[in-house]
């Protein structure tokens, strides 16, 4: 299909789509009185049309210049006699300009979560300390990935992404190109299951996958460092300046997939044992720490809340290093005393939110040291002069109550809520 007649199409989607959207905001406008119930359909819709229009963006850019590239073969064949499998697809990786990738990143994220539940996420998060109530978590999250990038892996479409600037004869451009593939080749010999597996695991399995295909990336540049003396791709400048002015949280689940996903998955490369991890993704972050491949983590239940239940998750081992690495960088160790968390994030109405975390520890003393740090955290999230004492209620300036309590020997529990 000619780009232009591709461009008329998804524009005119995108217009119909838009103008569906706006029809049913005047038609519930006009359904119901109640305030609360309208503003929170609006917000709904609202977030709809705009990752419409995201997706339109990138469509647009993809029509109006950009295509598939040609996927060498011999590259092709490098990656299936790396992994030891086949494509069962002809690989598809498109063009995209630069300035664009963005926008497809953010959409991306945004999809990979259950319906309208980010927003909760976000909120659940700034309540715990992990973001501030200016952070905006999927702009963040793929700002970091798209700054300077050669290539994109779309976990949700299964297909790759490169630069308008790629350069099939560059090799720091092949290398991207080599991780790409290996995201796609795993995708579709081990695509995602059905429905969202929930946030820790969604992270193992990324770290696990991305990982792996930065393991075979190793590999090619290696290679090239063999046979014509490349030594390497230089790091972005501009993406190690954002990566600094990005709160602990974002930087550390942007960075998890690398800094932790490769070298396990080069080990079990090393030890052909890639394969059954790849047919059975791990459940935990805490796989992908020293020591902790093993723990059996067992079910935390919460207190019954009146309210509606809008996000029931975990942080992981891995969100509870980075919780405390946001209280200050050189605590790392005590998450590795994390045996099991559970937040609930309910609404008592479309603006008031409550916020309940229990984080199980290794054992009392564990528990007790983290109990420490909560109330510090406490404190710092209310503004206070003074940490609260274990189990007293401390009052920030805008009327929400946080408290931190050791309500089991080996568990700690961290509550915020907002004005009655």
């Amino acid at each position: 299909m000619h780009p232009q007649t591709l461009l008329s199409i998804l524009v005119g989607a995108a217009v119909a789509a838009g103008g569906i959207l706006q029809g049913l905001q005047w038609k519930n406008a006009a359904a119901t009185a109640a305030e609360d119930d309208l503003q929170g359909q609006i917000t709904s819709l609202e977030n709809e049309l705009g990752m419409l229009k995201r997706e339109n963006e990138s469509l647009r850019s993809l029509a109006q210049g950009g295509g598939e590239i040609k996927v060498p073969n011999e590259l092709i064949g490098f990656i299936e006699k790396a992994f030891g499998f086949e494509f069962r697809s002809s690989p598809v990786v498109h063009q995209i300009a630069g300035e664009e990738l963005r926008d497809r990143v953010t959409a991306s994220i945004e999809s990979r979560f259950p319906p309208n539940s980010l927003d909760h996420r976000q909120k659940a998060w700034a309540l715990m300390g992990l973001l501030t109530p200016d952070d905006r978590f999927a702009p963040q999250l793929s700002a970091m990935r798209s700054l300077g990038a050669r290539s994109w892996f779309d976990d949700q479409t299964g297909e790759g992404w490169v630069t308008d600037r790629f350069d099939a004869n560059s090799v720091p451009d092949q290398s991207a190109l080599i991780r790409v593939l290996g995201r796609i080749l795993i995708h579709q010999n081990y695509p995602p299951p059905p429905g969202y597996p929930g946030d820790d695991a969604s992270h193992a399995r990324e770290a696990l996958h991305h990982g792996a295909a930065m393991a075979v990336e190793n590999r090619f540049l290696a290679r090239q460092a063999v046979g014509i003396g490349f030594t390497g791709v230089q790091t972005d400048s501009g993406a190690r300046d954002l990566l600094e002015s990005l709160p602990v949280f974002v930087k550390g689940i942007a960075t998890f997939p690398s800094l932790l996903g490769t070298p396990r998955a080069e080990r079990l490369m090393d030890q052909e044992e890639l394969l059954q991890y790849l047919h059975k993704s791990p459940q935990l972050t805490s796989w992908f720490f020293p020591e902790s491949e093993d723990l059996e983590i067992a079910p935390i239940e919460l207190p019954e809340s009146p309210h509606e239940l809008v996000v029931d998750e975990s942080a992981g081992m891995l969100g509870i290093q980075l919780w405390l690495q946001t209280l200050d960088p050189e605590l790392t160790q005590l998450a590795r005393s994390w045996r099991g968390d559970r937040y609930h994030l309910t609404a008592k109405n479309d603006i008031a939110f409550d916020l309940v975390w229990d984080i199980r520890m290794e054992n009392e003393a564990s528990a007790s040291e983290l109990l420490e740090l909560g109330l510090a955290m406490a404190g710092a999230l209310a503004m206070a002069e003074t940490d609260p004492k274990p189990g007293e209620t401390i009052t920030g300036p805008d009327g929400r109550q946080l408290s931190v309590s050791q309500p089991s020997p080996d568990t700690v529990r961290f509550s915020n809520t907002s004005p009655e």
